[in-house]
């Protein structure tokens, strides 16, 4: 039941914490974040991203297309639940707490990635479809994928923690209930 600390998990909730809070910014501060905006110098490579995927682009800004500020909001509640897990993980007496947090914002993440991706398929590819293969896989696929991954792989490690942790207290309580009896 040591899983809540392990150092893979607490890299990766502080690394994608910071590149979350980036994206959020971003899209939450477009149109001066993008491309000729003020504030691009902090964004530049979503110059080649809002090409990629045009949730990114201008194109979506200048229909009002709210997903993209939507799941940036989401992305805030993402990293404060990361950076909660963070210092949860850190107190030994925490650690189940630790899990719950860290699974659920996992969870949150797997949901709201894979929710990304199911609005581009049913909307035929809509925002993505002009790519040639290779740059819709190395530039959208493999970065989008890495954030059902690597959180699935961290909520199915919690959750598993979780579940040890039922199981010794059932474990406990039945047997307490059987020394009862």
């Amino acid at each position: 039941m040591e899983n809540h600390g392990s150092v893979w998990i607490k890299v990766w909730f502080f690394i994608s914490s910071l590149l979350v809070l980036w994206d959020a910014g971003y899209c939450l501060l477009r149109p001066y974040s993008m491309e000729g905006g003020k504030w691009n110098l902090l964004w530049r490579p979503y110059n080649l991203y809002g090409k990629i995927d045009k949730f990114y682009g201008i194109e979506a800004l200048n229909e009002h297309d709210g997903f993209t500020a939507a799941q940036a909001s989401m992305n805030l509640v993402e990293t404060v639940l990361n950076f909660l897990y963070l210092w949860m993980a850190s107190d030994s007496q925490k650690s189940g707490r630790a899990s719950l947090v860290g699974f659920s914002a996992a969870i949150l993440t797997v949901a709201k990635t894979v929710l990304y991706w199911l609005v581009e398929f049913f909307s035929g590819m809509r925002h993505t479809g002009h790519n040639e293969l290779i740059d819709y896989i190395l530039l959208w696929v493999i970065p989008n994928g890495a954030w059902i991954v690597v959180p699935g792989l961290i909520a199915y490690v919690l959750g598993k923690d979780l579940v040890d942790r039922l199981d010794t207290l059932d474990n406990h309580s039945n047997s307490k209930n059987k020394k009862d009896n």
